[in-house]
C-alpha cells in the first residue's frame, strides 16, 4: 500500500504542484541496523544510495539517500475535496454512533469505516487508542527531508507553500494537549545532531508548536471487508504514507464483493 501510495504521489507532484506534494532530497539514519538488507522499498526511491561510514553522525550505524516528496495537508485537502466534487461526491457533515445512522444518512449500500479513533466504538475495536504527538513548525528555506530512527524517532520535513519545516517527534500515551516545553528543546537537540547543526541558534520562542492525537491502533492497521462494511483505520502517524493505497485496495475489497465503485 505504501509503494502504491509513493507512485501516486510522485505522479502528482510532477503533474500538479498546486496540490501540496513536492520533491525533496532525504537522507534517512538508523541506529538500529548496520546494512539496508531490511530496506523493503531500496528498489522503489529515486537516486537511491548508502551514505558512507565517514559521513555518519555520531551515534548512527546505518546511513540511505534517495529523492523522496512530502505533503503539506493545507493544500493537499483543500485540493482533493475540489478533485472529489468534480466527480460528484457529496460531503456531509453529522455526527454518527452506529453504522446504521450512516446508512440512514447516505442511503448507502456499502460504508467505508475510515473513522479514525472513532474506530474503537463504531467498530467495537478495543486496540484502537489516540497516540499524543508534538511537533513545531518553524519558518525556514531549509528543505530537505530528514529521518532518524531506531532508539529514538526525530524528523524535519519541509512544508511545501509554508516557507518553513515541521520538527518532531515524539509519541506518547498522554491524552492532554498541553505543550510539553521541555520536549522542543529535546527535539532540536535531536534535529541539530542529525543535520549537522542547521538550526543551531534558533530562537524556540519562535517556532509554533503544535499538538495532535494520531488515530493507532496497537495491532496495526486495519483494511479489511466485514459484510456491507469497509475498515480503513489504524495507520496512526502514516496515514499520508498509506492513504492512496489503502483507497486503492478499499476499491478492490468493494468490487470484489460485487459491488463495483463508480470512483
Amino acid at each position: 500500500m505504501q509503494a502504491t501510495c509513493f507512485k501516486f504521489y510522485w505522479e502528482l507532484a510532477h503533474q500538479d504542484p498546486s496540490s501540496g506534494v513536492k520533491i525533496h532530497p532525504m537522507t534517512e539514519y538508523f541506529d538500529d541496523q548496520n546494512d539496508d538488507s531490511n530496506i523493503w522499498y531500496k528498489a522503489l526511491m529515486p537516486d537511491y544510495r548508502v551514505v558512507p561510514a565517514s559521513e555518519l553522525p555520531a551515534g548512527v550505524s546505518l546511513g540511505v539517500k534517495y529523492t523522496a516528496i512530502a505533503m503539506n495537508p493545507l493544500f493537499l485537502l483543500p485540493w482533493l475535496k475540489t478533485q472529489l466534487e468534480a466527480k460528484g461526491v457529496a460531503f456531509i457533515r453529522a455526527e454518527v454512533k452506529t453504522f446504521d445512522e450512516a446508512r440512514h444518512i447516505t442511503k448507502a449500500n456499502i460504508i467505508v469505516n475510515a473513522s479514525g479513533v472513532g474506530a474503537r466504538e463504531l467498530a467495537s475495536d478495543a486496540a484502537v487508542r489516540p497516540v499524543r504527538g508534538q511537533t513545531m513548525f518553524v519558518k525556514t528555506d531549509f528543505n530537505q527531508l530528514f529521518i532518524r530512527e531506531g532508539s529514538e524517532y526525530t524528523y524535519v520535513i519541509p512544508r511545501a507553500g509554508s516557507g518553513g519545516v515541521i520538527m518532531g517527534g515524539i509519541k506518547s500515551d498522554r491524552l492532554d494537549a498541553e505543550v510539553d516545553v521541555a520536549l522542543k528543546s529535546d527535539i532540536l537537540r535531536r534535529v541539530n545532531h542529525m543535520t549537522n547543526g542547521a538550526f543551531e541558534g534558533l530562537d524556540l520562542g519562535s517556532a509554533t508548536d503544535l499538538v495532535g492525537f494520531r488515530p493507532g491502533r496497537t495491532t496495526g492497521i486495519r483494511v479489511e471487508r466485514e459484510g456491507d462494511v469497509v475498515h480503513a483505520y489504524g495507520a496512526e502517524g502514516a496515514g499520508y504514507i498509506y492513504s492512496f493505497g489503502v483507497a486503492e485496495k478499499v476499491g478492490l475489497l468493494i468490487e470484489g464483493g460485487g459491488l463495483r465503485a463508480k470512483l
